[in-house]
């Protein structure tokens, strides 16, 4: 099931974080859960009869859809939990532990604090179910299917590109055109059904979970009253600033009082360095001002740290080199409770992503909300787009919970868990085709406002979606010699031609722009031909959820394929390979009790081991202190559900 064996990208930067365990469930998503559990088990047993059949994912290339074997950690510096990705641990041949590969440590997405998990429990991945009765594939399924290059290997991968197109990456995002029309504009592919992108969307910060002593060194909070003002450009524009806005930072609620002009809490992206938390540790001052920068791909999932044969700790230290991509297309979630509003009252949302300003204001008399757009132009003005309305119940006084989304070109709203229906269309055409225009206030990206009504607003959860990255090859088709001078060295190309120039612009958002342009730019030049997917009849183009985890069939090999008698596109995955479409989580790891929650050893992982015997032979030995199956558990009902 997904990669077994080892990624071609397994030393690549990595990004994507799970989706926050802690999140109030809702009635509808609980109801839907038991649901899901209630078919799996039926179509578990009723199997041969439905032609499905159970999976199981050993690696994290779709995580955080699906995990593979992974430890679950604790964050010291916020209280956060999260998964970590420990398939590299093994040798994917025999099971085996890799000495020097036992995972040591990660790096908590929410706050950066480095933890300690080397003793945390391992699990094995989510055990699937799979529909292998599928009359069509649809774009943005997760699918099953055979490894062109390696027949009796099973893949999982989410269906990005359809027969008969040619599909494109730019800025994180798919886009497609039709292959009999080479004029044809180049369109960007959403998620049609808004609860598979509601369902995949990344961590960024959850103010419920704040790095407490970081604060208290001084620190800045990413959550603020604040007034808007050009001169603050280490802000994004929003410096701290006195308005009708009060936070209690131990409920981690804020309470706006009924002033009659907007007054706006305001999200800067200040994010703590390693440094930061050095200084915090030793019991230094902090050294360095902080400043925000711009929303990356960066995940929680992907930065396991393993260290030497000695054990000793690597990459201490080092800033995550994963923290590259700027990702603009985010998520903003929160719980209002309107306590009183008068005759104008109002509460609005904010998302800023490059030259476009997107807001959704409720209308507290009337309950109608309005999407407005607005543009580089008048940014500052009053004079919005109005881009359609909607009534809704956010009406008088009450509490709702509220998440509002601009994804793929596309703005969206959900009120208790309820995609509201708008009276016209909300997506919208990018006029940079997919060029990543960052500005200032993109390192403030997202904001809650209110005017006459005085409301508390709690439970504030920042995401952010899935960012494709751009990387391939230098090949095209079995009968082309490669770009490379060595036939024989496969090359590998990313989709800037300087990474660290992205990674120290990120406090700059036109310098980061600048660089981004013109170090893809150089990418596009030289190997354009290699950066499209063409898909002729039969063919279909594979990614996984952790793009810089995955092997995509964008990566895979040349010329193994004429050997196995393949002649399709290097790629592209035939029709004739595809198993079934993913249905259900139907067993994710099992969750210890007993003995402080950590269960019974019952067995242990074994290690590979040369050094204790004079011969050097090769040994198995059993590591006392790495359990690998503990005893009692219990299901982890929170994880089996319908797959999206």
């Amino acid at each position: 099931m997904a990669d077994t064996k080892k990624s071609e990208k397994a030393d690549a930067r990595a990004t994507t974080a799970v989706e926050n365990a802690h999140k109030k469930p809702q009635p509808d998503s609980l109801r839907e859960t038991m649901e899901s559990i209630a078919i799996a088990f039926v179509l578990a047993f009723l199997f041969k009869t439905f032609q499905a059949e159970i999976y199981v994912i050993p690696t994290g290339s779709m995580a955080p859809t699906l995990l593979g074997r992974h430890k679950d950690a604790h964050c010291d510096g916020c209280g956060y939990d999260f998964t970590v990705g420990a398939s590299s641990e093994l040798d994917q041949s025999d099971g085996v532990l890799v000495t020097d590969q036992r995972i040591l440590g990660a790096v908590c997405p929410n706050c950066r604090y480095r933890i300690e998990i080397e003793h945390a429990p391992a699990y094995n991945g989510d055990r699937i179910l799979v529909n292998k009765q599928v009359s069509e594939y649809r774009r943005f399924d997760v699918v099953v299917f055979k490894n062109p290059e390696e027949g009796h290997i099973n893949y999982i991968k989410r269906l990005v590109g359809l027969p008969g197109e040619t599909i494109r990456i730019l800025a994180g995002n798919i886009w497609s055109r039709p292959n009999d029309d080479d004029t044809a504009r180049w369109q960007i592919q959403r998620k049609q059904d808004p609860a598979v992108q509601k369902d995949i969307q990344l961590l960024v910060y959850d103010d419920h979970y704040p790095p407490r002593e970081m604060l208290a060194a001084g620190f800045p909070e990413r959550w603020v009253p604040a007034q808007y003002s050009e001169s603050a450009r280490q802000f994004g524009g929003w410096p701290e600033s006195e308005n009708a806005w009060t936070a209690d930072r131990e409920a981690r609620t804020y309470s706006a009082d009924s002033s009659t002009d907007w007054q706006w809490l305001r999200y800067r992206h200040v994010v703590p360095a390693p440094y930061d938390w050095d200084d915090v540790e030793n019991g230094r001052e902090l050294r360095n001002a902080a400043a925000a920068t711009l929303v990356t791909d960066f995940c929680g999932f992907n930065t396991a740290r393993t260290g030497d044969s000695d054990g000793k700790l690597r990459g201490a230290n080092r800033n995550y080199s994963e923290d590259v991509y700027w990702v603009g297309d985010l998520t903003l979630c929160a719980t209002i409770d309107v306590a009183a509003a008068e005759t104008n009252g109002a509460v609005m949302l904010e998302l800023v992503e490059g030259p476009r300003r997107f807001r959704c204001e409720f209308n507290l008399t009337s309950g109608e909300v309005r999407l407005l757009n607005i543009g580089l132009a008048n940014r500052r003005s009053d004079e919005p787009n109005l881009m359609a309305s909607a009534s809704t119940p956010v009406k008088g006084t009450g509490k709702w919970d509220v998440r509002f989304a601009n994804v793929d070109d596309r703005v969206l709203l959900w009120i208790d868990d309820e995609l509201v229906e708008f009276d016209a269309p909300t997506t919208y055409e990018d006029a940079h085709a997919g060029a990543p225009i960052a500005t200032l206030e993109d390192l403030a990206p997202c904001g809650i406002a209110a005017r006459s009504a005085e409301l508390e607003v709690s439970r504030l959860l920042l995401q952010r979606d899935i960012y494709y990255r751009n990387e391939t090859y230098p090949f095209a088709t079995a009968d082309e010699v490669p770009v490379v001078d060595d036939p024989r060295f496969l090359q590998h190309i990313s989709e800037v031609r300087d990474e660290g120039a992205l990674r120290n612009s990120l406090a700059d958002p036109s310098k980061w722009s600048e660089n981004y342009l013109e170090t893809s730019g150089i990418q596009q030049e030289r190997y354009s031909r290699f950066m499209e997917f063409r898909l002729d009849e039969g063919e279909y183009l594979m990614f996984g959820d952790n793009s810089p985890k995955s092997k995509d069939s964008r990566l895979f090999d040349l010329n193994s394929r004429p050997m196995a008698g393949v002649f399709s596109h290097r790629y592209a995955v035939r029709e004739q390979d595809l198993i079934g479409r993913a249905l259900f989580i139907f067993w994710p790891h099992g969750i210890p009790f007993l003995n402080d929650g950590k269960g019974f050893a019952v067995l242990h992982h074994k290690e590979k081991n040369t050094q204790r015997f004079s011969n050097e032979k090769v040994r198995i030995v059993r590591m006392k202190d790495y359990p690998s199956v503990r005893f009692p558990f219990y299901p982890n009902f929170g994880r089996m559900k319908k797959i999206r």
